[in-house]
């Protein structure tokens, strides 16, 4: 089974009491009390878990930012816009001044890694949260994970006063699909050692809240500036990661390849699934001189054009708990 691999942050909110004082007058059994929100994972992880499924630089958290309304209300009740934090161990905790009994239920919204403050604070019902879009990047500046991935989340209807200190579970997923690329040449592993890959058709952003039709414009989509190194993992797998934003429109992927040493660059492609966030596809590409093996199963097979050479990649997408999606 696929391990679950992405970086799904839950926000746990507990209630914590004020210890009663023997003087009464002086401080009261019901002081007020306040909600702190914890930033954990829910699949189990810990955060300094790192694998190829979970790295460490897809976990950053910069700022996030709450947002409470009156159970299915569009007005925004309670704001707290880049909430100050603090690191313990594996997780990140923050306080918020309200009493239980006052807050009482409330819908929850979290948004993180937002950059702009003066949009945040701008925000008074849900609806200008819908509209919210996340921070742009473009042909020259891609989504970097070290820079922190804009993420959203929500649990409805929760109840804050109902007297057993239970945790609401918020879980935050990030607004990008994961693309992990792997080539390899099977006959020659040595074949190519300089190789490269491109992105065409990545969306420029998305919105913040998840939405069935993203509609973008053509002019909002771009082609990576240049193709990026692809890297020998140690074993001539060459691989790499980047990151695009959920969008109604199919990527292209540009695989580039020196056969031998050779001056003349090779050239293939094949479209992407269309990206999904918080969804990880990860794609192997295998080059072969001649005929592809049989017994082998591929979603795509062809020559490279007067190339003499025959590609096979194969494509497998799975969801924000590791389940494999099948198309």
């Amino acid at each position: 089974m696929h391990k679950i691999y992405y970086y799904i942050l839950s926000v746990t909110l507990l209630l914590l009491y004020s210890s009663c004082s023997e003087n009464t007058e002086d401080y009261p059994e019901n002081k007020p009390r306040s909600v702190s929100i914890k930033l954990v994972q829910q699949t189990g992880f810990s955060t300094k878990v790192v694998d190829g499924d979970n790295l460490l630089s897809e976990q950053t958290v910069k700022n996030f930012s709450v947002f409470l309304t009156e159970p299915s209300s569009n007005a925004i009740t309670y704001k707290y816009v880049y909430s100050g934090f603090s690191s313990v161990d594996d997780y990140k905790l923050i306080t918020l001044p309200l009493d239980p009994a006052t807050v009482l239920r409330k819908d929850i919204y979290i948004v993180a890694n937002y950059n702009n403050v003066s949009t945040l604070n701008s925000v008074s019902t849900l609806d200008d949260l819908k509209a919210l879009t996340t921070p742009a990047v473009n042909k020259t500046n891609n989504l970097i994970p070290e820079n922190g991935f804009c993420m959203y989340g929500s649990t409805l209807d929760f109840n804050f006063n109902d007297g057993t200190n239970s945790p609401a579970i918020v879980n935050l997923i990030r607004s990008c699909a994961k693309i992990r690329i792997n080539v390899t040449f099977p006959e020659n592993p040595t074949l190519s050692t300089n190789n490269s890959f491109l992105i065409q058709n990545a969306a420029k952003y998305t919105y913040v809240i998840g939405r069935t039709k993203n509609n973008l414009g053509t002019a909002d989509y771009f082609t990576y500036a240049a193709p990026i190194a692809l890297v020998d993992n140690g074993a001539h797998v060459y691989t790499q990661t980047t990151y695009i934003y959920e969008a109604d429109n199919v990527p292209k992927l540009y695989i580039y390849t020196y056969m031998n040493g050779s001056s003349t660059m090779q050239e293939f492609s094949t479209n992407l699934p269309r990206p999904v966030r918080n969804h990880l596809f990860d794609i192997s590409i295998e080059i072969y001189s001649g005929d592809v093996p049989s017994g082998t199963k591929s979603t795509n097979g062809n020559n490279l054009e007067n190339s003499g050479y025959i590609y096979k990649s194969i494509i497998n997408e799975y969801d924000e708990k590791g389940r494999k999606v099948e198309c």
